[in-house]
C-alpha cells in the first residue's frame, strides 16, 4: 500500500475501459469521502517511470473533486499493457458494475489491442462469455476495424487455426439474460485454473475434429499434442475418400498404400523416409 499524488498517476492512456464515467457515482463517492467514509485503495501498475491507473477511476475523480492531493493505492509492477488487462476485467463482480455497453466496449478494446488472441483468452481477460467475444470479433472484422486472423494464440502460448474459433465448443453456450451473452464467468469446464469457455484441450479437440472432416490442412495434425493414431487414421481415410472412383490411377495408389501399411505393421518402414516418399510422390 502506498500514498500517491494524484498528479503522478496516468489516467489518459486508454486504461479507462468504461464507455463513460458516472457523474452520479463520482458525486456520491465525493460526498461519502467528505463524511469520513474510507474507500478501498485504487489499483495502479508502475514500470519505473509511470503509474498506470488500472482500477478506481471513479474513486480517483471523486478524490480530485474534493481537491485532495493524494490517494491510497495498491501498486503492482508492470506497464500500460498490464494495467489495461487488469482494467478490462475490473468491476465484473464488485464496485460499480458494468452495463452491457461497458461489456461490449471492453471486448472491443481487447480485440483491437490483441487481435491474435483466441476468443477464450479474450473472454478470460474481460470476464465475459466467449460467445460475446466471438460475436464482436465477427462484427469488427466485417466492419474493417480489425483484420481477420489466420491463427490465434491460446492460453498455453501455442497457435491454433482461427477456424476453430468459428464454432462453439463443449456445451451450448446460452446468452446472458442481460443481453448479448455479456454475463460473467460461466461455471465448470476448462482444463486448468481460470480457463473460460473453451480450454486449450477443447481447442485442440475441435481442431482435430475439423482436420478429420477435411476442413483444416491435415499437416496441422502433427502440431497438436493431443492428436492420436485414430485422428491420423480417420484423416487419411477421409482424404482417400475424396479420390474419384473412375481415376485410372486410384487402384495403383491404394495398392501402394496397402503395401506401406503392411510393411509398417511388420516394423519394416522408416517413417521419415516414408513421409519424404509420399511428399515426393504428391509432387510428381
Amino acid at each position: 500500500m502506498q500514498t500517491l499524488s494524484l498528479d503522478s498517476i496516468d489516467i489518459y492512456s486508454g486504461t479507462q475501459t468504461r464507455v463513460k464515467t458516472s457523474e452520479e457515482a463520482i458525486e456520491s463517492y465525493a460526498e461519502e469521502m467528505k463524511n469520513g467514509a474510507e474507500f478501498p485503495p485504487i489499483s495502479v501498475y508502475f514500470d519505473g517511470a509511470t503509474y498506470w491507473l488500472a482500477d478506481g477511476f471513479h474513486r480517483y475523480l471523486a478524490t480530485k473533486r474534493n481537491e485532495s492531493l493524494t490517494i491510497r493505492a495498491e501498486v503492482q509492477p508492470g506497464g500500460r499493457g498490464d494495467a489495461l488487462k487488469h482494467a478490462l476485467g475490473a468491476n465484473a463482480t464488485n464496485g460499480l458494475h458494468r452495463n452491457n455497453s461497458d461489456k461490449r466496449n471492453v471486448v472491443e478494446i481487447a480485440l483491437e489491442e490483441w487481435p491474435g488472441m483466441a476468443n477464450p483468452v479474450i473472454a478470460e481477460i474481460c470476464k465475459v462469455s466467449p460467445e460475446l467475444v466471438r460475436t464482436r470479433r465477427n462484427e469488427m472484422v466485417q466492419s474493417g476495424r480489425i483484420e481477420k486472423a489466420g491463427k490465434v494464440t491460446g492460453r498455453d502460448g501455442k497457435e491454433y487455426p482461427a477456424e476453430v474459433e468459428k464454432v462453439a465448443r463443449g456445451k451450448e453456450e446460452k446468452r446472458s439474460s442481460e443481453g448479448e451473452g455479456g454475463g460473467g464467468r460461466p461455471q465448470g469446464g476448462g482444463d486448468g485454473p481460470g480457463s473460460l469457455g473453451g480450454s486449450n484441450m477443447e481447442l485442440e479437440r475441435e481442431a482435430r475434429e475439423m482436420i478429420r472432416r477435411g476442413e483444416i490442412n491435415p499437416f496441422e495434425l502433427k502440431t497438436l499434442t493431443t492428436a492420436n493414431a485414430h485422428d491420423y487414421a480417420a484423416t487419411v481415410i477421409n482424404l482417400l475418400g475424396t479420390m474419384k472412383p473412375g481415376d485410372p490411377q486410384r487402384r495403383a495408389g491404394l495398392q501402394r498404400i496397402k503395401r506401406w501399411v503392411e510393411k509398417a505393421l511388420a516394423g519394416e518402414v522408416d517413417t521419415t523416409a516414408a513421409v519424404d516418399g509420399v511428399e515426393a510422390a504428391m509432387l510428381a
